[in-house]
């Protein structure tokens, strides 16, 4: 997350303090102070926590994994490489580089360079082996990379490119020219991509990691389950964009970023998304598809709720029964996530059996479209999770590199973070058979035998009462 600081000059502000009272919030305003959310300086020393660990005890195993002896990230102000929060953060300023070590110990040596002194309390003084600070001067980052390359002499220097991995492709073409006039045309020559090596010290994740994201799987949940349910949302007055509204002014009660998208499902039919003058109706299927951003981490889920209406309480059996159809799916598909297991191969063996069972493939990229037919229809679309919505490990697609990079093809690795996600298409007789395909997605960890979650699965749908 990035924040914006807004200067205004001094007379600006001092009219406006003068001049304009301070906003009451609304009535209806979120509240988020129940949810037991870290403030800043227990938020700062979590993440310092965190770091430490995964330095300490993810990436030399990764190192070692792909025969790479010293890994270079290189940022600067306005332009972080990816993994910049996950590996220190701090101000760039003019260059910065993280340099990591592998002299054959139990632990990688850690070296910063860095124009800015950075203040005591960051993640970079307080567990960076070394520091160097060179200011604004006229050589610049040059002949401290030179010295820490030189002086350790790697045999293979990883740096952060990649043709399908975003996440491992953060070192630009001038920033490479500036390493490579630096450390030689010797050193030039043991550069490697590292991108292996990045995906493999994001999917070991420690303790510390585990243990953030289970909390906030349980917040992402929470949050959803109250955007959908809660008193603010009043069928024949409440739109969809209200409701995205409602779950943006929480997330920033909360002191978090976020995306949501609601989909609202009448009759088989998407509605426009975030429509400004389309209420909810009775009958309604209304889900989200939402995350919240919370330090270095980003969630993704989908809950799913049915509009009731006066003197109904259930949905119609048929509506039941769909839903039912993507809960039987989702102990299929997680019985097939387990450790070693091949992206694409795990997205064919659930199509077999799904089609076994009479299901037909569905390759749309946005169902739920007024499709008329007998047939029901299953799709999937499951994801790394972590760090990014859609990170950098397995895929669970059809093996098509171009369009999904090279995660189909990677194995999943146990205690790694996924999002179990797919839809199934089933015909609704009071719809006049057009389908509705119910959309399913929950946070998981990889477990020795299949998926583990974080917390229980959606195995009913929520309920928004007629008010």
């Amino acid at each position: 997350m990035r924040s914006t600081v807004v200067l205004l000059s001094g007379f600006l502000a001092l009219a406006l303090a003068s001049c304009t009272p301070a906003p009451s919030p609304a009535p209806d305003a979120p509240d988020g102070s129940d949810y037991g959310v870290p403030g800043a300086l227990e938020r700062g020393r979590i993440k310092t926590a965190i770091v430490e660990e995964k330095l300490r005890t993810a990436l030399l195993p990764a190192m070692r994994a792909h025969d790479i002896d010293m890994w270079i990230v290189l940022d600067r102000e306005n332009h972080p490489d990816p993994l910049h929060e996950e590996i220190g953060g701090g101000f760039a300023g003019v260059r910065s580089a993280y340099i990591f070590f592998d002299g054959g110990g139990t632990e990688p040596e850690k070296i910063y360079l860095g124009s800015h002194v950075q203040p005591a309390d960051t993640v970079i003084e307080q567990v960076y082996d070394e520091k160097v600070y060179y200011g604004y001067s006229a050589e610049g980052i040059t002949p401290h990379l030179r010295a820490a390359v030189h002086d350790r002499d790697p045999e293979r220097i990883g740096v952060n490119t990649s043709r399908t991995l975003p996440e491992a492709d953060g070192l630009t073409v001038a920033f490479r020219d500036v390493l490579v006039e630096a450390i030689g045309p010797t050193y030039a020559d043991r550069l490697v991509s590292a991108e292996l090596l990045v995906r493999d010290f994001r999917n070991l994740r420690t303790p510390l990691e585990t243990e953030l994201y289970r909390q906030l799987t349980e917040w992402t949940a929470r949050w959803e389950t109250e955007g959908l349910t809660g008193p603010h949302v009043i069928p024949g007055q409440t739109t969809a964009l209200d409701m995205a509204g409602w779950f943006e002014d929480m997330a920033l009660a909360l002191g978090m970023g976020s995306f949501q998208t609601v989909r609202v499902v009448r009759e088989g039919d998407l509605l426009p998304r975030h429509a400004l003058d389309i209420p909810i109706e009775p009958g309604d299927i209304v889900a989200v598809d939402a995350g919240l951003f919370y330090l270095q981490f980003e969630s993704d889920m989908k809950r799913t709720a049915y509009v009731l209406a006066p003197g109904e309480t259930e949905p119609p059996e048929s509506i039941r029964n769909a839903w039912a159809e993507a809960v039987q799916t989702s102990r299929l598909y997680s019985s097939k996530m387990i450790p070693g297991a091949i992206g694409h191969e795990i997205y064919e063996a659930i199509m077999a059996e799904a089609e076994r069972d009479g299901y037909v493939r569905d390759t749309r990229t946005d169902p739920s479209v007024g499709i008329i037919g007998p047939e029901h229809e299953i799709a999937l679309y499951g994801h790394s999770l972590g760090n990014d919505l859609h990170d950098i490990g397995a895929r669970v697609a059809p093996d098509l590199p171009f369009a999904y990079g090279d995660r189909v093809r990677f194995p999943l690795v146990e205690g790694e973070f996924v999002a179990m996600e797919f839809h199934v298409g089933v015909p609704i007789p009071e719809w006049n058979g057009k389908k509705w395909s119910a959309r399913y997605e929950e946070i998981a960890v990889v477990g020795p035998e299949g998926l583990e979650g974080f917390i229980p699965f959606q195995t009913e749908l929520l309920l928004i009462p007629s008010r």
